[in-house]
């Protein structure tokens, strides 16, 4: 009986061990994991809705990656205009519906295929969380945002908050 006492005691602290690496293993992904999310989010076409759905149909992905006040979006079009020229501008969204522009990034140029790709970073203020890309076919540095501001083609991201 004393044998089979000592092998309980012996099986339950190296229990005890396994829970707690374990644990601990949990918790530390937790915090390595909260560090840096991405937030990827549809591209739709025709969309000049301040980042708000349109019911349009995507043309390409924005992935929206966030160090501190340096943003980076890798900007993936897919379904787009074949040999055409796009320009990708960053904005933010307003609580109020409304939206402004933060950043012009550049010129993107699709392929044969409607296809093109390319990172572009920017600074931000630390305490804006809620952006979108305008993938636009002419470069637009309107003061305002809209359908009605401009006879340009408007492609905005869905908003990413991060």
């Amino acid at each position: 009986m004393a044998g089979k006492m000592r092998n309980r005691r012996h099986l339950g602290r190296i229990g005890l061990a396994t829970v707690v690496v374990v644990l601990g293993v949990g918790v530390w992904q937790g915090v390595a994991g909260a560090t840096a999310a991405d937030k990827t989010v549809k591209i739709q076409g025709h969309n000049a809705n301040c980042g708000h759905p349109s019911g349009k149909g995507p043309i390409g992905m924005a992935t929206f990656s966030r160090d501190g006040d340096e943003l980076s979006i890798d900007v993936a079009l897919t379904d787009a205009s074949k040999n055409t020229d796009y320009f990708v501008e960053l904005w933010i969204a307003k609580d109020n519906g409304g939206c402004r522009p933060v950043a012009d990034l550049g010129p993107l140029l699709t392929d044969g295929a409607g296809q093109a790709e390319d990172v572009f970073s920017t600074l931000v203020d630390p305490k804006k969380h809620n952006f979108f890309v305008d993938v636009a076919l002419e470069d637009n540095r309107a003061p305002t945002h809209g359908p009605e501001q401009s006879t340009k083609v408007d492609n905005d991201s869905l908003i990413a908050h991060i």
